[in-house]
C-alpha cells in the first residue's frame, strides 16, 4: 500500500497507539490512504479512515467525526485528538 505523507505519518502513530490494529489497515477510497475496520465492544464496526486532502475520519455506524483538514489544523493535535476518540470509542466510553 502506498500511502501519502500524512496517512503514512497517521498510520505510524495509529499503530504505536494501537500495536493490535498491525496488519488491519487497507487502501482508502483515495489514493495514498488508507482504512481500517474493527468491532468495537458496542458491537458495532468502528472505522477509521484518512483522505487525500489531511483529514481522518473516526466513525461508528452511521455516526462519524472529523480530525483536520481545515486551513489551521496542527497535524499533531489532529492526530492525538484522533486517537482519544478512538479509545473512548473502544472503550465504550462513547458511541461516537
Amino acid at each position: 500500500m502506498d500511502l501519502n505523507d500524512y496517512s503514512s505519518r497517521f498510520l505510524t502513530e495509529l499503530l504505536r497507539e494501537f500495536p493490535e490494529f498491525t496488519g488491519r489497515a487497507r487502501a482508502g477510497e483515495e489514493v495514498g490512504c488508507f482504512t481500517v475496520e474493527l468491532a468495537a465492544s458496542t458491537g458495532s464496526i468502528l472505522w477509521i479512515s484518512t483522505e487525500e486532502f489531511g483529514r481522518i475520519t473516526v466513525g461508528s455506524d452511521a455516526h462519524h467525526v472529523h480530525f483536520g483538514g481545515w486551513a489551521d489544523s496542527v497535524d499533531a493535535r489532529d492526530f492525538a485528538d484522533a486517537v482519544a476518540r478512538i479509545r473512548r470509542l473502544l472503550s465504550g466510553e462513547s458511541s461516537i
